[in-house]
């Protein structure tokens, strides 16, 4: 049984006319009669009653008939979704990050993307460093956003879309805060509150390579995994912390933010994907990325930045 068979069915039952159906099908009429003669043995039964006059279907045409009309739409329904999946429509994208880009990049490159692609669905999930990366190698991502302060992505595409400061967050209530600190060394003698070494490794790795490099060895009183609960422990008054310029407006009642300029830590946000393996939707989201604009949405005044040097990281 073939395809074309049943379609040449289907136009006879349309028109109850073998002329008719033939031209419809732009076949003469004898191919088509032969064709669905061909049917009705491989079917075992006859789907038409057929007279020099007239065409009828029989009972057990009409059976068939009910359930090919379902299985035609379904069939086009089918051909036309992979036509939208070809052309990145209607199709889904699997994006993983870590919690410091959902603060800042990924809310305005979502908002954008389903602006130009309303067909897609998206799919995030939330994984901290290196189980992020991970991911994306395994298949089990398109893309991923990653906040980090250097670049390590053996195996994987790497595609800087933001840079974003590292601030001081400093317990409100301390006498230190209320003098302007532009010196990670200037708090060389407090206590520090990082991101856990278990979860966090590659920001608490760098937390302390800055350290080092200002000359000093922290003293690290709390641990914590998420941006705001480091956030939350710093509100509490138990130390400082260092975190992304964009943070600077949570519990900023009980903590004041102060901007570094020796050294001035940067964190870069970047969207990486597996080398050779950018789908067409994937390739889409890079693009809106690419042109969204941040440095309008995260501005800060040019005199911050003044004599300011930056740490190149290194692992």
């Amino acid at each position: 049984m073939e395809l074309r068979q049943l379609k040449y069915f289907a136009a006879v039952c349309e028109t109850l006319h073998y002329g008719k159906a033939a031209e419809k099908l732009h076949i003469a009429e004898q191919p088509l009669s032969f064709q669905i003669k061909k049917l009705e043995e491989e079917l075992g039964y006859k789907l038409f009653e057929r007279t020099t006059r007239s065409v009828r279907i029989t009972p057990a045409g009409s059976a068939l008939l009910s359930k090919l009309t379902d299985a035609f739409r379904s069939l086009e329904q089918g051909v036309e979704q992979g036509r939208m999946i070809a052309e990145g429509k209607n199709a889904k994208i699997r994006i993983v990050y870590n919690s410091m880009t959902i603060n800042m990049v990924i809310p305005h490159i979502i908002q954008q993307f389903k602006k130009e692609h309303p067909d897609i669905d998206i799919i995030l999930t939330e994984r901290n460093s290196p189980e992020l990366e991970t991911a994306i190698i395994n298949d089990e991502a398109d893309v991923g956003f990653i906040a980090l302060y250097w670049e390590d992505f053996d195996g994987l595409c790497c595609k800087t879309i933001f840079e974003e400061d590292s601030v001081a967050a400093i317990p409100k209530g301390w006498d230190l805060s209320k003098h302007r600190i532009h010196s990670l060394s200037e708090l060389k003698d407090q206590p520090f509150i990082t991101y856990s070494r278990e979860a966090r490794r590659k920001s608490f790795e760098a937390f302390n390579a800055v350290c080092r490099l200002s000359g000093f060895v922290p003293n690290i009183v709390q641990e914590a995994e998420s941006d705001i609960a480091v956030l939350g422990l710093v509100a509490s008054g138990l130390g400082i912390a260092l975190v992304p310029d964009g943070y600077r407006n949570i519990f900023s009642n009980a903590v004041s933010y102060h901007v570094l300029k020796k050294p001035r830590v940067t964190l870069k946000i970047c969207l990486i994907w597996k080398e050779g393996n950018l789908s067409e939707t994937a390739r889409s989201l890079v693009e809106t990325a690419n042109n969204c604009h941040f440095d309008l949405l995260y501005s800060k005044s040019a005199n911050e930045k003044d004599n300011s040097f930056e740490v190149p990281f290194k692992k």
